[in-house]
């Protein structure tokens, strides 16, 4: 039988015997939403789950909303932290399930996402991190800005070469707008472009094996130096097709506005688990990311076709000396 119909076939007795799962909500200004996200994981109906709040100090309604849900929390702090990395270290630092999570304040977990994580480690022992699809919400200004003409020779000859490059798609009925489920291919990729939503990937709290989980000296590509540490230490993935959590996106957080500053944080994490001698990225940011952001910044349609042919050619330059796959999938044009 495969493995997922037996998921499937688990008994509902079986509940009992689930794995405790930790999740950590760090939170800091966000009291209009962190009510929503601590109440998407006591919906969940999980038995063993449990659910670490750490608040950085907030000067809004933070605290009085956490308070609300006080009695569904295994442990709460409000005090002065040093960012989201310390907050989310505090928190794991207090976790003691066999699986765990950080969910930001602004996001939140779908319906029966954590019975089907429970499902899948438990009948998988051998898996180390378990990773699913995560739906975007854009609100406000901020609705998505993928350009089919910016993109034009990119995807025509992705699809070619057969390395298309798409992560994010969007449902054309329901307009809604996923992050694929990622392959272990491009997990394999992890250095140079991450495909994880966040809120969907869990792991073995055991994987945790260094005196700070978090590299805290990371504002906004904590999480992608985390994959790549697990990369490195040999973490046994799977990958799933079922959409886990839910992300905003309104232009306000981290995400939206991080741009240039994500970029010097995703070279460095390169620079720290690829040694190269010349490293790709010292190329990529001098010849490639200069034509990434005039494909995006500009709508000159004569204009973004150059362009973007320069790109596919000086990548076809960079693929003779590190890879195809690995140039291809080397891309900055979201952060602009």
């Amino acid at each position: 039988m495969l493995a997922s119909q037996q998921i499937e076939n688990l008994k509902t007795e079986d509940l009992t015997q689930f794995p405790t799962i930790s999740i950590v909500i760090p939170n800091y200004n966000s009291g209009k939403t962190i009510g929503a996200a601590i109440e998407s994981l006591i919906a969940q109906n999980y038995p063993n789950l449990e659910i670490i709040v750490i608040d950085g100090g907030s000067t809004d309604n933070s605290f009085e909303v956490i308070k609300e849900f006080e009695s569904y929390l295994a442990c709460w702090v409000s005090e002065k932290d040093y960012g989201q990395s310390n907050a989310i270290n505090k928190g794991l630092a207090n976790c003691s399930g066999e699986i765990v999570n950080w969910l930001c304040s602004d996001d939140f977990i779908k319906p029966g996402a954590l019975h089907k994580v429970a499902k899948y480690f438990i009948e998988l022992p051998d898996i180390d991190v378990l990773v699913g699809r995560g739906e975007i919400v854009f609100t406000g200004e901020n609705l998505d800005k993928s350009n089919g003409k910016v993109n034009f020779w990119l995807n025509l000859l992705g699809k070619i070469i057969g390395l298309g490059n798409r992560s994010i798609i969007q449902n054309k009925q329901s307009k809604q707008t996923y992050i694929k489920a990622p392959t272990l291919k491009q997990i394999s990729l992890i250095s140079v472009q991450n495909p994880i939503a966040q809120p969907s990937c869990f792991f073995r709290r055991s994987l945790l094996n260094r005196p700070k989980p978090i590299d805290e000296t990371y504002n906004y590509a904590m999480d992608t130096e985390l994959w790549n540490y697990f990369q490195c230490q040999g973490a046994n993935w799977k990958c799933i097709d079922d959409v886990l959590s839910v992300s905003i996106q309104d232009g306000q957080n981290k995400t939206s506005t991080g741009g240039y500053k994500i970029t010097l944080e995703l070279e460095r994490i390169y620079n720290t688990y690829v040694k190269e001698i010349i490293p790709l990225t010292f190329w990529h940011r001098r010849l490639r990311y200069p034509l990434e952001r005039c494909m995006a910044l500009y709508d000159n349609q004569v204009l973004l076709y150059i362009v973007g042919l320069i790109w596919i050619v000086v990548t076809f330059i960079l693929a003779l000396f590190y890879g195809l796959d690995k140039v291809w999938a080397l891309r900055w044009k979201r952060w602009i």
